[in-house]
């Protein structure tokens, strides 16, 4: 009995040491591109026509960067030569978003912007974190899952009028 050849995997990209540290505004064009990238990669498969039409039409990305980059961390690649790859964006105790470019996914990006930003929200006081995703995110459920996030509760979200099945995942912080 002959097998099937088994299909070529692809190679697992090595780790990127990533610097986390408060946005500035010099990082903000290139947050516009994380957030740009991301909604195509992440949301746009999944809405109707419309929503991402509004979305280029008017220009969200640099909205919500120009309207939140002085309560977002970015990881900075220790390259020297790469920048930002990644941001995270936080109020009170809540994470908002982690955004990463799609080329330095699984690549420890993620997990170095989740742990600052729990230090961050601990170092603000708070005892607790809590970040939402959407359910059709079903990669940032099972990292929120590996990084030890209970689900308390499901939500419906509004994107741009159209609403999605929101997942609510909370940790709670050690002093």
């Amino acid at each position: 009995m002959s097998q099937l050849p088994r299909p070529k995997q692809k190679p697992k990209a090595k780790p990127l040491a990533v610097t986390a540290r408060q946005a500035e505004e010099r990082d903000k064009p290139r947050m516009v591109e994380i957030m740009d990238q991301c909604w195509e990669a992440t949301w746009m498969p999944f809405m109707p026509p419309a929503v991402p039409a509004r979305y280029r039409n008017e220009n969200l990305g640099q909205a919500f960067v120009d309207h939140a980059w002085q309560t977002c961390r970015v990881a900075d690649a220790d390259d020297g030569k790469t920048g930002v790859v990644g941001f995270s964006f936080l109020i009170e105790r809540q994470i908002k978003t982690i955004q990463i470019l799609p080329d330095y996914q699984h690549r420890g990006v993620g997990r170095a912007l989740l742990e600052d930003a729990e230090a961050e929200i601990r170092k603000a006081g708070h005892t607790a974190v809590y970040v939402e995703c959407d359910v059709f995110n079903a990669r940032a459920a099972v990292f929120y899952r590996a990084m030890g996030y209970e689900e308390t509760g499901r939500i419906d979200t509004d994107i741009l009028g159209y609403k999605v099945a929101t997942h609510v995942f909370e940790k709670k912080l050690e002093r």
